[in-house]
């Protein structure tokens, strides 16, 4: 065993009273046993941080109710950590089992790496009492990444005096510095669930914020691993599908492919893939869209999900869903391919990505082109969320049957600084260039905003200006171009620490201004919201606001001017820890020269911890809408009505295997007074067995169907039936 004079100098420190802002990890030669509790002889070389946490919610800078034990062990592998939460209540522990990374209101605990020590980036591991893991990444500049998923070991107990859990994170899953002795930041999490009490080791503000820059220091770690390990993930796929409206009913179909990922120092990776399968086991759901754009669909699949704050560009400029997206046949446009570098080191971060997607055909006809997609992307970061930075796309479509050679490229430049921890200035600076328009002065956009944050206001103003010809759509998201838009918002907020009914209050001032680069006003608004939580977390919040008249440029052949007037929304929720929860939403609005109403609901029962019901209704309608009948070729007033109901239920027979059923039935109805009414329904629905046979490593069963609308009645067709399985084994080397 290891030990050295610090170590028993720390020791003293800490048993003496603990007032100090930092944490020691012991490094040991033998790893304790991850099984959820700490009584192993080994954890008692470590220094013990025996505190009381400090309240986040519902009383700010209050002591918690319980107590809380943490020690720190290490060898040349692994980062260990021991959690021992005090309870005096243990009987009333709040229990829930749920799917892997799903926030569930119930007894967690959790640690905050900061393995730069640079106040900008940090990891976060975290367990309910259950063991339902929790990880992902906090970037000061990009914001919370819940998807970034690792593979790590953990182990909860429980007894009649609280609750333990045991951490094992491997260093391989981390970034950080080749300094021989490494000083990280560090912070620590607990919730009580019956309380309500969240609280970290060291304070984070009252304004329900996570600040890196706040938090304490981890030291003792020396010598770590240059993590050169190489992780692969095989996988193997297989489909059976009917079709009825196909000539060939029965389709087979079955894949087989590769990830690799390969760690090249401490603080970089490269990822390649060979033939991934993107094909996505959870379906996107239906939706009503009324505007002139796509629905914005969440990436889901892990290849693009890694890295994903880094690629979040300015402008939109790249849209992961373009790669690899829906052909207008039906039919997943095939990855054949693909390779992603990321890394940083001293403040610089940066990331390149690479894919090739194959072409889709059916009856000599082509439907989608085979393309090469890239994306550079590099920041310098100063701390405390300033950075400057830039960044490229390219999208090439080799010439290919009867389509000609095209490309789309875009850049742009951006910056931020922050002052005194309050202020923050942000620019972008950024163009687009496509074969059918290559001159940079039809093609620029730009953008500056400044913001103003401390724990009781928070307010932003900014300008935005896009060219009529700035278009990033080959692989990125552009809606509405040839605009300049204004904005202001700013909201007073309010804790009632100590209050016995109260927890927080809310109030909100937002408006903007838009117009067209030909003087036109293209849309106006200004709102004023308000709301309330109460401590026993039922919420009720509202908004009425006023849209003045407004030009829409792309509606009918010239665009056409509306009269708008009040709106109005109210939402309210109750308590997630009860087994029934709930969260309502309408609202109401003038929506062009006519009306549009939308109520929303979600219903959601946990007869067991096990257990989980939810349903989601949603009906929204327009009534005397002023809209271009395009099949009469007039002008038309359009009535639409939209209802939707999706339900799902889940049973997680333990942390590793689940089975989930979900559904969704809706209905589009849409009436012009010039035309025929239509309308069009859909139902989808999968049965989906999900385990995780070892970490890292899944298998999937699922049956599903869907049933697309009649394209001559809009009722239900005759539904599809697919049975899909896929195994994915992950090999650490």
């Amino acid at each position: 065993m290891k030990t050295n004079i610090s170590f028993m100098i720390l020791l003293l420190i800490t048993s003496a009273g603990y007032s100090q802002r930092t944490v020691q990890a012991v490094q040991i030669d033998e790893a304790p046993e991850i099984d959820g509790r700490p009584d192993e002889d080994i954890w008692q070389l470590a220094i013990p941080v025996n505190v009381d946490f400090i309240q986040h919610r519902p009383d700010c800078g209050e002591i918690m109710s319980e107590h809380t034990e943490i020690r720190l062990l290490y060898d040349d592998r692994t980062l260990y950590v021991a959690f021992t939460m005090h309870d005096s209540h243990p009987e009333e522990f709040i229990r829930s089992v749920t799917p892997r990374d799903f926030d569930s209101s119930s007894e967690c605990i959790g640690i905050w790496l900061d393995t730069f020590n640079d106040n900008n980036n940090a990891y976060f591991f975290f367990t309910n009492i259950e063991n339902v893991q929790q990880d992902g990444r906090l970037c000061e500049v990009a914001g919370l990444d819940s998807d970034w998923d690792a593979v790590w070991e953990s182990a909860t107990a429980s007894s009649d005096s609280g609750w333990s859990a045991e951490y094992a994170i491997p260093f391989a899953i981390l970034r950080y510095s080749d300094d021989i002795e490494q000083v990280w930041g560090v912070n620590f999490k607990r919730s009580i669930a019956r309380t309500n009490e969240s609280a970290f080791l060291f304070r984070m503000g009252d304004d329900g914020c996570i600040n890196i820059r706040d938090f304490g220091e981890l030291h003792g770690l020396n010598n770590l691993p240059d993590n050169q390990r190489i992780e692969l993930r095989p996988y193997g796929a297989g489909r059976i599908q009917y079709l009825p409206d196909s000539e060939e009913r029965w389709n087979l179909w079955g894949n087989a492919g590769l990830d690799c990922r390969i760690g090249i120092s401490t603080n970089a990776s490269i990822d390649l893939t060979i033939n991934p399968d993107f094909g996505q086991i959870e379906a996107d759901p239906d939706e009503v869209n009324l505007s002139h754009w796509e629905s914005f669909l969440r990436e889901k699949r892990p290849f693009f999900l890694e890295g994903a704050d880094l690629f979040d560009l300015p402008f939109d400029l790249f849209y992961s869903r373009r790669i690899g997206a829906v052909a207008s046949n039906g039919e997943i446009i095939p990855i054949l391919g693909g390779a992603k570098l990321t890394g940083a080191s001293g403040g610089l971060r940066f990331g390149l990505l690479e894919a090739y997607t194959g072409r889709i055909s059916e009856d000599g006809e082509m439907f989608e082109p085979s393309a090469n997609y890239s994306v550079g992307r590099v920041l310098k970061e100063f701390g405390n969320g300033s950075f400057i930075g830039a960044c490229m796309t390219s999208t090439d479509i080799p010439q290919q049957e009867n389509q000609d050679y095209s490309y789309g490229r875009s850049g742009a430049l951006d910056a931020q600084i922050r002052i005194a921890d309050l202020h923050t200035l942000y620019g972008a600076l950024g163009g687009t260039w496509n074969s059918y328009a290559c001159e940079w002065s039809d093609n620029l956009a730009y953008m500056g905003t400044y913001s103003f944050k401390n724990e009781r206001l928070d307010c932003s103003t900014g300008l935005s200006y896009r060219d009529n010809m700035f278009n990033a759509n080959m692989i990125g998201y552009t809606t509405s171009t040839g605009n300049l838009n204004s904005w202001v918002d700013m909201t007073l907020f309010h804790p009632f620490s100590g209050n016995p009914t109260l927890q927080e209050a809310w109030l909100n001032i937002y408006g903007h201004y838009d117009q067209t680069l030909g003087g036109e006003i293209s849309s106006r608004r200004i709102s004023l919201n308000s709301g309330v939580l109460f401590r026993n977390w039922f919420q009720v919040d509202g908004t009425i606001g006023y849209v003045g008249s407004q030009f829409d440029k792309y509606e009918g052949p010239d665009g056409v001017a509306y009269d708008q007037g009040m709106s109005w929304r109210l939402s309210c929720s109750n308590d997630s820890r009860k087994a029934f929860n709930f969260y309502l939403w309408g609202n109401g609005s003038t929506y062009r020269n006519g009306t549009s109403r939308t109520f929303w609901t979600w219903l959601n029962l946990k007869p067991a911890p096990h257990v989980s019901i939810e349903a989601s209704i949603d009906w929204s309608t327009t009534s005397d809408a002023l809209r271009y009948n395009w099949n009469s070729d007039a002008w038309d007033i359009r009535d639409t009505d939209w209802k939707s109901l999706e339900l799902s239920c889940s049973y997680m027979f333990n942390t590793t295997l689940s089975l989930s059923v979900v559904s969704q039935i809706s209905r589009f109805e849409s009436d012009y007074e010039l035309s025929e009414a239509s309308e069009s329904n859909y139902h989808w629905s999968n049965i989906l067995l999900s385990w995780r046979f070892k970490p890292g490593s899944m298998f999937y069963f699922m049956v599903g169907e869907n049933a697309d609308p009649d394209e001559i009645t809009g009722e239900y067709g005759e539904p599809d039936l697919t049975v899909f399985s896929k195994l994915t084994w992950f090999l650490p080397i």
